[in-house]
């Protein structure tokens, strides 16, 4: 991996600043243009590649921190795209997508019904890549101005010399698939619009809260979606989230973990994984199911907008307004 270590380069800007001056506009918010930044890179003959990458600079502007005329520069971008391994990646993920335009067509959808609940907070730029580094939580990259979508990351599976990419385990790879583009899209989009603390470390709780917001928002924008997909649980691990709702609950209160802001002793709750900690053949990430459930709770009972839910940082009062109590089965 330390010899594509150097793309960050390319995307330090795309991670760290909103960019909200940008004047880009989709077409009266009603369709929108994927731009595939990996194409103009590996479809471009290296000696080509400047005056490409000079000549749509204005297009791409998110995905470059420095002047790109800079000869230091450049050649860090030259070291990417004559990179061996990052050709074959891309030439996989141009096989296995060869054409968005079924993207573009649900995002443009998606985007609209966003519009109503958040208006004009949508981002008007949305980019394709391959980032090389990146991993699993960093597939999606949104804020204010963008949208930037990692394809390698949802090419995986076609990506059998790598070992999955790069050893990934299976039970990741399983899970980047294009069936989950629309949703990924649109949470990393919802976690970009959800306030948190900066005066405290996050409790479980608050994570919880957090993950239970973007489902909410998730279903506010894909009703006829299955909540498998949503969550990105197989069949199996949704009808074992169900059934072990109360189970999961009252083992949080009994092991004291609400209030635990120990990454160590609550990380296995958190992150991707077969299943959860202390129960086995689970579904995994339960915090995310239960913080579905308070906060679906809670917004039926207190008349709110998805704007005041996402600027509420105050994950206690959400779970005491809620009344969440799972039942036994």
């Amino acid at each position: 991996m330390n010899r594509i270590k150097h793309i960050l380069i390319l995307l330090g800007l795309a991670i760290t600043t909103a960019c909200s001056t940008a004047t880009d506009k989709a077409d009266d918010g009603k369709t929108i243009e994927i731009k595939r930044f990996e194409d103009l890179i590996f479809k471009t003959p290296i000696s080509d590649l400047h005056q490409a990458l000079i000549a749509n600079q204005h297009d791409y502007r998110f995905f470059f921190n420095t002047d790109i005329s800079s000869p230091e520069y450049f050649e860090e971008i030259k070291q990417y795209a004559s990179d061996s391994i990052m050709q074959q990646v891309y030439n996989v993920v141009a096989t296995t997508y060869p054409d968005l335009s079924w993207l573009e067509k649900e995002l443009a959808i998606a985007m609209e019904k966003s519009n109503e609940l958040l208006p004009n907070e949508q981002p008007k730029n949305f980019y394709t890549m391959i980032s090389g580094t990146f991993g699993y939580y960093d597939r999606v990259i949104c804020n204010d101005s963008f949208m930037a979508i990692n394809m390698d990351q949802y090419a995986v599976k076609n990506m059998k010399y790598f070992n999955g990419y790069f050893g990934m385990p299976m039970y990741i790879v399983n899970l980047l698939d294009s069936i989950y583009l629309p949703t990924d899209c649109m949470a990393a989009y919802a976690i970009s619009k959800i306030a948190t603390p900066r005066d405290k470390e996050q409790s479980l709780l608050d994570v919880m809260i957090i993950q239970g917001k973007v489902l909410y928002f998730l279903d506010q924008i894909f009703p006829n979606t299955a909540d498998s997909i949503k969550i990105r649980y197989t069949a199996d691990q949704m009808e074992w989230a169900i059934e072990n709702e109360n189970n999961m609950w009252g083992y949080f209160i009994q092991k004291n973990l609400l209030y635990e802001t120990d990454y160590t002793k609550i990380r296995s709750f958190i992150n991707e994984a077969p299943s959860t900690t202390a129960f086995e053949n689970s579904a995994p990430r339960m915090c995310d199911f239960i913080g579905w459930k308070i906060v679906d709770k809670y917004m039926k009972k207190k008349d709110v907008s998805i704007k005041d839910l996402f600027l509420n940082t105050d994950s206690q009062q959400i779970l005491t307004d809620s009344g969440y109590k799972p039942k036994r089965k």
